[in-house]
C-alpha cells in the first residue's frame, strides 16, 4: 500500500522514471544488436550469389602475361566484387602497348566472372629517365564495370 501511495503522491516523477526506464531498455537493445553482430559479412548481402574466380584462371593469366617481354610483374587481388590488377612494365613499353596488354587480362576470365566483378587496373612503368635526368615513367589507372564492354582509362 505504501508503494501505491508513494506513486500517487509523485505521479509526474513516476511517469518520467518509467519512461526513462523504457528508453534505457530500448537503447540497450539497439546498441547490443550493433555491438554483438550476428557474424554477417562486412559486405552485407552484396556478395550474395557471387561467382568465385578460379585460381587456375588467375595463375594462367599471370604466368602467360609475365612471359611477354614488356611485362615485368603482375599482381592481382580480389576484394569483395573488385578484382585489382597491377601490372609493372619495363621502361621501353609505350602507354598504348601497356593498355593493349592490360586489355588481354579480360580474355582469361569466364563471361560469368566479367558480369559479376569490377576490374581495376593499375599500370606502372619502371623508372625511365630522359636526357636531363627527369623521370618520364607513367602510371595509368583503368576501370571496367560489368555493364561496360571496354576499359575506361584515366587521362594520359
Amino acid at each position: 500500500m505504501k508503494f501505491i501511495n508513494l506513486i500517487k503522491r509523485h505521479k509526474g516523477l513516476a511517469i518520467v522514471g518509467s519512461l526513462t526506464l523504457v528508453l534505457l531498455i530500448v537503447i540497450f537493445i539497439m546498441f547490443s544488436r550493433m555491438i554483438f553482430s550476428t557474424g554477417k559479412s562486412e559486405y552485407g548481402d552484396r556478395l550474395k550469389g557471387i561467382v568465385n574466380i578460379p585460381n587456375e584462371d588467375t595463375k594462367k593469366m599471370v604466368s602467360e602475361l609475365e612471359e611477354i617481354d614488356e611485362v615485368k610483374s603482375i599482381k592481382t587481388r580480389v576484394q569483395g566484387k573488385i578484382n585489382y590488377v597491377t601490372i609493372t612494365y619495363t621502361e621501353s613499353t609505350s602507354k598504348a602497348k601497356a593498355k593493349e596488354i592490360a586489355t588481354k587480362v579480360l580474355g582469361y576470365f569466364d563471361e560469368k566472372v566479367l558480369e559479376c566483378y569490377d576490374f581495376e587496373f593499375f599500370l606502372t612503368q619502371d623508372a625511365k629517365l630522359d636526357d636531363e635526368g627527369n623521370d618520364t615513367s607513367y602510371t595509368i589507372a583503368g576501370t571496367k564495370h560489368p555493364d561496360r564492354e571496354n576499359i575506361s582509362w584515366t587521362k594520359d
